[in-house]
């Protein structure tokens, strides 16, 4: 069973759902639930351990996504307390304009960090910057994010 939950194009499929439903005002308690849920399950299959500075965050959230799909996951640089990485998979929500359904859809990956650690911020969306690609940031859980501006809270670009 594990081997099939984490194939990518399970993951999409699973993706594409939770979009959908994030999309909708009312969806809004099933997305938090569905992707916390996703998450621990995740979680439970794969243990990870506690990470401790940002590097092994970031290995760390790179190690739960699909296996066969890793290098849509992208480590892209590290400094002493964050590590920047990159989601290239083809997002349901690019071009769509709506970050709100992002942030809600993303929960599945910051809850992912919080298990291990960490604190995980969307800081470009494919829903509104055209990019093909989504720019996390990652941090050690309680370090100072107020240098890091979230996709939600910028006027669409």
């Amino acid at each position: 069973m594990k081997k099939y939950l984490e194939k990518q194009a399970v993951f999409s499929i699973i993706l594409k759902i939770l979009a959908f439903f994030s999309q909708r005002k009312w969806g809004k308690s099933l997305t938090s639930w569905a992707t916390t849920q996703t998450a621990n399950l995740n979680l439970l299959l794969n243990k990870p351990k506690k990470a401790t500075n940002a590097e092994e965050l970031a290995k760390t959230w790179q190690q739960l996504m699909p296996p066969d799909g890793q290098e849509n996951f992208k480590i892209k640089e590290i400094t002493d307390d964050t590590a920047i990485t990159e989601i290239h998979l083809h997002c349901p929500l690019r071009g769509t304009g709506n970050v709100e359904a992002c942030y809600k859809l993303m929960n599945y990956d910051r809850k992912l960090m919080d298990k291990v650690g960490g604190e995980l911020i969307v800081l470009e969306s494919q829903s509104n910057s055209g990019k093909p690609y989504c720019k996390l940031a990652i941090r050690k859980k309680g370090a100072d994010p107020s240098d890091l501006i979230p996709a939600y809270k910028k006027v669409n670009t």
